[in-house]
């Protein structure tokens, strides 16, 4: 990997050592709470005890003011606590009910009295309502997660809730039915997540690791950007969640959600179909119970739940799976979520955890309207972690957090039959995927220490912080020896299509790639004044093991040889010159400096203008840069027989061929081990980066609403991606370059990705007592950029996600120069205008209604010929007249969700609450998946447009595509 320190890192470093800097952002898995204590003449006072007691759990720590008056608790447990101001001299002052979110920093200046007067007691308001400081995102309370309508039960539907965000579901089948949160141009696999301060990121594909069971979730907050140098691996947001913990009360419930076609309407690709609302029946219940081991020292809390979901799909191809066209195919999956918790004051300054976390799912893979059965999947994932944390305060201003944890992770997707692959241009498809079998593994120990402490320069307050984190990740390895039944691809969208490529694997695909990862930081904080204030932080990222030595790989070999350099001058050919790229380097250059402000307008911290500039790098996933690249020079695998015609391929006695006819002779020869890569890293591979830049206002309109704005610019750089580099030259008719002789149709993993995203955020949130929540936000926003998928993802195109058979998949519009001009364009994610809104009432007699509504305008899509019109062996060129990619715009997308429950009292402290939900109220289509290809004729050399082109090929209520209208009943007795 190149080494490399621009400009912009160079001017932030100098920011970061020259200015002084703010309060430090709170720890991952607590909050920090700070504060100043006067007299009545606004004096300091030093000196003052404040002791903050946990209500729910007994949890208690002090501090002493220092000569400023100052008080900072730092990673308090999340939770309401109580406050209590004592010196001698002066009256002392409790304060109830201050909440204590996480990853936020709270401000709570305390006023004391001459003594003589009785004891005062502040009941405060809840957390506020506007942002404090320069990070840009938003914190969901335990309030919204408990009655706000969640379709699936994950965390993940109310991380939507930030600016910029939008709800996605992964599309690795490694995640079945896992949501995400898509951000600033990305898809949802360049976000953090923290699980009690625990990495629970998958480092193999991105984005989320292990779920959790929403009923284990305390408390979380999703930060899309601006955030503080203790956060890292993420070019995009970081989403930390804190687990609960018991009480000093015994409480518990047993909950079951249930779901029917009875209760559904009848979706539109159902109504397309004619087939009427097939099955579907969803089951999901569990348990939790939580309680004191010790009062006020030891606590526990524990929760299990199940899914068990039977759904289907509809194949509708037009014609072109007889025997499989317009009927229904079972979708089972299951879903168990285990998690178990406990924690423990060992003295007054020692505080542990101790979590488990566990879960275990089964699903079916490749399903869509042109998926027969035999090309689906079975999908078996099995997830385990284990954290054990430790806070240790070491004096009044020192704080030593310690983390250690071990996760594992085992996926197979298996394939459900053997019979070859056949293909169609549409993407119809028949056959063993070409994608199954394979496997990933995981497994990695993590250590983690971060130490806080305050000074004194300059006569002002300083609060410092370090940290150093290490993960050991000796398995991260998989299988993906598949194709090994033969893919058929055929000529035409038509039944009896000549076949105009026919491709058999065989040996070997296993490859191992374990990773080491180091992280540093250090941060300052410290007020300039009572108005403004400054924070810089300087963070290091270094990642070992993309240190790939591939001079074995033939590929390799041929394009650095002097003969091809001299021969051909594109730039990703010249790549390779001198050697380049034989043995690869780990990139050791990763230093990011960030630097952020707040002001006070009015010294009422409810008047704020915050900002800030910073570099991020992402943690580069083995699946966007080494995975395949190492598994061509660690294992034995690759095309055994290969045979294509782009006029069709025939038989001997001139007719054309069709499968199961005798093959043709094989046009690769020698032995597997001339031909076994498909695959080649580019020298150009780096640590992908992001930099920031954001200026925000926040105010506090009235006690009940506050209001923030934001303009952001974020430029992604380095993004990995793949294309086909080895076109077929029009003039010959055969693949230019032929490794040992033999045409190698290989793939370039590439480093030169970039996105561009630009957006504006107007976001509120408003509190009327404890009876009314309300928050939501309106983004307008552009991102551009050559990996259309998005800016965290790897693929520069994937067409209605067909499989990877060389005919629009992994391919850039010139395979000749991947970063021309005609290859940048709106991204996948482009949606111009997005709304998030959501809102809790707890109306009277027991009765809490809320509600989710969520819209964003249309996504692109690129208008492609479907047909090879320039003869460079691929089917994914720009129609006649298109200038870019992802020149055309689908339908918007609406989903307003609902939710009533009402409680009942029963005896003592049991109750029972009943609750209806219904998803998708207004039964928005939804279409999604345009077909952009525009059936270009050779023979006219013209679009035809005609049958599905243009045409959505998913709507609500498809796999992946969101709910058509449903309801949901659920009841959940609690003690």
């Amino acid at each position: 990997m190149p080494q490399r320190l621009p400009r912009l890192s160079l001017l932030l470093l100098t920011l970061a050592i020259v200015l002084i800097a703010l309060p430090m952002s709170a720890q991952n898995s607590g909050g920090n709470l700070t504060g100043r204590v006067t007299d009545g003449s606004n004096s300091a006072l030093p000196g003052v005890t404040i002791t903050a007691t946990n209500t729910a759990t007994g949890f208690s720590r002090s501090d002493i003011t220092d000569s400023n008056g100052s008080y900072r608790f730092t990673a308090l447990p999340v939770g309401t606590y109580t406050l209590v101001a004592s010196l001698a001299g002066f009256a002392e002052r409790t304060t109830t009910n201050v909440e204590v979110q996480i990853a936020t920093d709270r401000t709570l200046n305390i006023e004391l009295g001459q003594a003589g007067v009785k004891e005062q007691i502040t009941v405060t308001a809840e957390a506020p309502l506007v942002a404090t400081s320069p990070s840009v995102g938003t914190v969901v309370s335990q309030k919204e997660l408990e009655n706000l309508p969640l379709n699936g039960r994950q965390f993940a539907n109310l991380g939507s809730l930030a600016p910029g965000t939008s709800l996605s579901v992964n599309s690795d089948p490694t995640k079945p039915g896992q949501l995400t949160i898509a951000l600033n141009g990305g898809s949802g696999r360049n976000v953090n997540f923290l699980i009690d301060g625990g990495d629970n990121t998958d480092d193999t594909i991105g984005g989320a690791l292990q779920n959790f069971n929403i009923e284990a979730v305390q408390e979380f907050k999703i930060q899309t950007m601006q955030y503080k140098a203790e956060y890292g691996r993420s070019s995009g947001g970081v989403l930390s969640v804190v687990t609960k913990t018991g009480t000093n009360n015994f409480s518990g419930s047993v909950y079951e959600f249930f779901r029917d076609k009875s209760l559904n309407s009848e979706t539109h690709s159902e109504q397309l179909a004619g087939v009427g609302k097939q099955p579907y029946r969803r089951n999901q219940y569990g348990a939790a119970l939580g309680g004191p081991i010790v009062k006020d020292r030891a606590h526990f809390f524990g929760t299990y739940e199940k899914t068990d979901r039977t759904t289907s799909y509809n194949i509708n191809s037009g014609g072109l799976l007889p025997g499989f066209d317009l009927t229904s195919v079972a979708l089972p999956f299951k879903d168990e979520l285990g998690t178990a918790k406990a924690s423990v004051d060992l003295t007054a300054k020692q505080f542990l955890q101790v979590r488990f976390g566990y879960q275990k799912n089964s699903d079916k893979y490749g399903a869509s309207a042109l998926s027969a059965p035999t090309s689906l999947g079975t999908t078996l994932n099995k997830y385990n972690s284990i954290l054990l944390g430790d806070t240790l305060q070491l004096g009044s201003d020192m704080l030593n957090e310690f983390i250690y944890q071990h996760t594992k992770f085992d996926n197979l997707i298996g394939a459900d039959s053997t019979l070859p692959d056949i293909y169609f241009p549409s993407g119809a498809h028949q056959g063993q995927s070409p994608n199954t079998p394979q496997s990933t593994h995981q497994k990695k120990s993590q250590f983690k220490d971060d130490f806080s402490w305050s000074t004194n320069l300059f006569a002002v307050r300083n609060d410092w912080k370090t940290g150093l984190n290490y993960i050991n990740e000796p398995t991260l390895s998989g299988d993906f020896t598949v194709g090994t039944t033969g893919q058929f691809t055929l000529l035409n969208d038509a039944l009896g299509s000549p076949v105009e490529n026919i491709l058999f694997n065989g040996g070997f695909a296993g490859v191992s790639t374990p990773i080491k990862q180091y992280n540093a930081y250090l941060q300052d904080d410290v007020a300039i004044n009572r108005r403004l204030t400054v924070n810089a932080g300087l963070r290091y990222d270094l990642w070992t093991g993309y240190d790939l030595n591939q001079t074995s790989n033939p590929n390799f070999a041929y394009i650095s040889s002097p003969a091809v350099q001299a021969k051909y001058h594109e730039s990703y050919i010249q790549d390779f010159a001198n050697g380049r790229g034989g043995k690869l380097k780990n990139d050791r250059n990763n230093w990011s400096p960030r630097l952020g402000f707040t002001y006070d307008l009015t010294g009422t911290a409810k008047s704020l203008i915050r900002g800030g500039v910073g570099r991020y790098y992402d943690f580069p996933y083995t699946n966007a840069t080494i995975l395949f690249p190492a598994s061509a020079v660690q294992s034995l695998f690759g095309p055994i027989y290969s045979f294509e015609d782009a006029k069709g391929i025939k038989n001997p006695n001139g007719t054309f061929f069709k499968p199961g006819d005798p093959l043709p002779p094989n046009q690769i020869s020698g032995s597997l081990s001339d031909h076994t890569t498909r695959e080649l890293l580019s020298p150009t591979d780096a640590t992908p980066y992001s930099d920031q830049i954001s200026l925000g206002y926040s105010t506090e309109l009235t006690n009940s609403l506050g209001l923030n704005f934001e303009l952001v610019d974020i430029r992604y750089q380095d993004i990995p991606f793949r294309f086909r580099a080895n076109p077929v030259d029009p003039a010959t008719g055969k693949r230019r370059f032929a490794p040992g002789g033999v045409p190698s149709n290989f793939r370039l993993w590439y480093g030169k990705g970039e996105a561009k995203y630009r957006g504006a955020n107007i976001g509120f949130h408003s509190r009327i007592g404890t009876n009314f929540e309300a928050q939501g936000f309106y983004t307008y926003s552009k991102s551009t950029g050559n990996v259309l998928a998005g800016a965290d993802e790897f693929r520069i195109t994937d067409v209605n996600h067909q499989p990877d058979l060389g005919g629009v998949r992994d391919n850039t519009v010139n395979p000749l120069d991947p970063s021309c001009s005609a290859c940048f364009g709106p991204l996948n994610t482009d949606a111009r205008n997005r709304v998030t809104l959501s809102a809790v009432y707890r109306a009277p007699f027991a009765i809490n209604v809320s509600g989710i509504l969520r819209y964003h305008s249309g996504l692109p899509y690129t208008e492609w010929t479907g047909a090879d019109i320039n003869g460079d062996g691929y089917r994914f060129d720009l129609a006649p007249g298109v200038t870019h990619v992802n020149s055309l715009r689908g339908a918007s997308f609406t989903q307003l969700d609902m939710r009533l429950s009402h409680e009942f009292k029963t005896v003592g402290s049991f109750g029972v609450e009943l609750i209806g939900e219904v998803f998708n109220l207004t039964n928005a289509k939804n279409p999604a998946g345009y077909n952009g290809n525009c059936g270009f004729s050779t023979a006219t050399q013209q679009c035809k447009a005609i049958g599905d082109f243009f045409k959505p090929t998913a709507f609500a209520g498809d796999p992946a595509q969101g709910e058509a209208r449903l309801a949901q009943l659920g009841i959940r007795l609690k003690f």
